[in-house]
């Protein structure tokens, strides 16, 4: 089959059929039309998400057996498999652009662009042209070479970070929204903390390093472990601690600061609170040592 298919015409620009070598997400089409008054896509379906960008006029959208009458500014989803059918206004008619995307991450990346339900319709927000810009440079790439293909899968990832973006500046934006699963923010949080333990972090550090609240960090830490972050931030600490004790020579000062006390008494006191003993006699228990380092 002929591949990276292009037309250029003054009313279409198309790239189509297009080559891809990712499989979460890739683009299969992408193109700007300017149809005339009389022009009707449908009713069928495709079996790719098709999404158009409406930069100028309005025009009619179908979908679930409802008719939506859309305008510049907007943009609209038709997702693989499904029937719709759209049209341009006869008095005042549109010109989109459109790009047609598969892959096996596309429902997660729609979905966190706005596009929850049907009818699949949300505002550019931004300006038009900032997408219809990074479609245009899709069009460049109509030549089948792989600087070409790894060039679109950057331009669509591009695209994509611009939708979510603006949705999230949108007033459909919900601030107790979330992208991930409470598991992956877990995740994350955990692998802060092992690799910051030593600094000066408090909970509220990790909470903007993965991008949620501090009650949410809270709330998933609760879920997972019954316990806060703060009490799983001491309990490392801790057993970083009792390691250093019981296999090394170094001073209890310097082993203060790298699990992160910058007083030596306060992590005495914590220590003592948590095992009953002093670090001294720990490292005695453990080691046999009388020296007091």
């Amino acid at each position: 089959m002929e591949t990276n298919v292009y037309y250029d015409r003054v009313d279409f620009q198309c790239l189509d059929q297009i080559e891809h070598q990712t499989n979460d997400l890739y683009l299969t089409r992408c193109g700007i039309h300017q149809p005339s008054p009389g022009y009707v896509w449908g009713p069928k379906k495709r079996p790719q998400y098709h999404m158009h960008f409406i930069l100028e006029g309005s025009g009619y959208f179908e979908i679930n057996h409802q008719i939506h009458h859309l305008k510049q500014g907007q943009i609209f989803l038709i997702p693989p498999d499904t029937v719709s059918r759209y049209y341009p206004d006869s008095q005042n008619p549109w010109t989109y652009a459109f790009i047609s995307f598969q892959g096996n991450k596309s429902a997660q990346y729609i979905q966190q662009a706005g596009f929850g339900d049907c009818p699949y319709i949300r505002d550019c927000v931004k300006d038009p042209e900032i997408y219809v810009s990074i479609i245009r440079e899709m069009l460049k790439t109509h030549q089948l070479t792989i600087t070409n293909e790894l060039k679109r899968v950057s331009l669509l990832f591009s695209l994509f970070s611009l939708l979510t973006d603006s949705y999230q500046m949108s007033s459909d934006y919900t601030k107790d929204h979330h992208d991930y699963l409470p598991e992956t923010y877990f995740e994350h949080a955990i692998q802060y903390i092992h690799f910051h333990y030593g600094k000066n972090i408090h909970i509220q550090d990790i909470a903007d390093y993965i991008g949620i609240t501090r009650s949410y960090l809270f709330y998933i830490f609760n879920k997972k472990l019954r316990m806060s972050p703060q009490k799983y931030l001491l309990n490392y600490r801790l057993q970083q601690a009792k390691e250093l004790l019981g296999s090394t020579d170094i001073f209890i000062k310097d082993i203060a600061h790298a699990v992160g006390y910058e007083d030596s008494l306060a992590f005495s006191k914590m220590f003592r609170n948590a095992t009953g003993y002093s670090p001294s006699a720990y490292r005695k228990h453990k080691t046999g040592s009388s020296e007091n380092k």
